[in-house]
């Protein structure tokens, strides 16, 4: 599934709207959606119908019906558009008492990182997000990929981040994640569902408050076997990377089929603190 696009500028920098050209500059989203090569591919930059207005609020668990995602808040915990946003993007407000969380999920196990030779696809993922603070214990996130497992369930209706600390919960998961202690220091991730986490790359981006940032990741299973997964940030590819050893580990989401997720979670300094969405992109080949 795609939806529709409106960019309106290129480049690479933090600053640029467009997709980083180092992870997608090979990814074949024509050949796919022409059906001349097997995979599958979902983008949205929220332009399609979200409401901006207090009357339309989504607020509370279930599906958002505009967006066509799952979303779970805690009570007074809202979803909405941003009005004044030319391009689209979505804002979760709000949340202020201690502990208010937010997750919203594609819902549907669309992607799948193994190394089991049937199953090993290339993939590719990208988001451009922001939060209003970068205080400690003001808001913590996860962007990426996600599943639970255990329950059979979309991380959307579960515990994404738990209480207090922010940190993930007992779900499947590959991704970028701020905590409650460090509300600057943003890292790379990964867990396998009942596994320990894995901080692959600790302070893999130092967050700026109301700044967006790009984060992606690029997974190729004929890339080197000490470079398997490739971590991007703002284009820039970084030098550490995620080994064909660490994904047959058992602490890797080896072959779980996992979900577009995105969670927020203010702490302690409880004031409404809100967190930005501009657009996410997933492909992989079939």
């Amino acid at each position: 599934m795609t939806r529709t696009m409106m960019r309106d500028n290129l480049g690479s920098e933090q600053t640029s709207r467009w997709f980083s050209p180092n992870i997608w500059g090979d990814c074949p989203i024509e050949a796919i959606l022409h059906g001349t090569v097997p995979g599958r591919f979902f983008q949205d930059d929220f332009t399609g119908p979200c409401p901006n207005t207090d009357a339309g609020l989504y607020e509370g668990a279930g599906e958002s019906p505009g967006l066509g995602y799952l979303f779970y808040g805690d009570t007074g915990v809202t979803l909405k558009a941003e009005a004044a946003a030319e391009y689209g993007v979505v804002v979760v407000g709000g949340n202020d008492a201690d502990n208010d969380e937010s997750v919203m999920s594609t819902g549907s196990c669309a992607w799948n990182i193994s190394d089991t030779a049937a199953d090993a696809k290339k993939l590719w993922f990208e988001a451009r997000f922001k939060k209003e603070s970068v205080a400690n214990n003001a808001i913590a996130e996860f962007v990426g990929l996600g599943w639970d497992h255990t329950t059979g369930t979309s991380v959307a209706v579960t515990t994404c981040l738990t209480a207090n600390d922010a940190d993930l919960g007992a779900f499947s998961f590959i991704g970028f994640h701020v905590d409650q202690a460090d509300g600057d220091a943003m890292d790379f991730v990964y867990q396998a569902d009942g596994g320990a986490q894995t901080v692959k790359i600790a302070g893999v981006d130092v967050r700026e408050a109301d700044t967006y940032v790009k984060a992606g990741f690029v997974y190729d299973p004929h890339a080197p076997s000490t470079k398997r997964i490739k971590v991007f940030i703002n284009n820039v590819e970084q030098t550490t990377y995620v080994t064909a050893t660490n994904i047959a580990a058992a602490t890797f989401p080896d072959d779980e089929p996992l979900a577009m997720v995105w969670a927020n979670k203010v702490g302690t300094n409880a004031a409404a603190k809100t967190a930005h969405l501009d657009w996410w992109r997933c492909c992989q080949l079939g």
